[in-house]
């Protein structure tokens, strides 16, 4: 896998999924299925965001349009 362009943009971490055992099948306010959902959908989002960063920022720049320097 190539270098990503941001190396302090690390990419988002997917989620733990829950053991078969965790849910106790009993419709519970907070059930470990539900929540595990839930998360995978934001790290799903997340990861999409990322990539785009990543795109954009390999993208070659047009003459003439200076990159952004880096802050220290």
């Amino acid at each position: 896998m190539p270098t990503p362009p941001f190396p302090h943009d690390p990419p988002p971490q997917a989620p733990s999924k829950p053991g078969n055992d965790e849910c106790c099948h009993s419709g519970c306010t907070f059930c470990v299925l539900e929540m595990y959902q839930e998360d995978l959908a934001t790290y799903e989002a997340a990861l999409r965001a990322w990539q785009q960063r990543q795109q954009a920022a390999a993208a070659p720049v047009p003459k003439g349009v200076r990159k952004p320097r880096k802050r220290a």
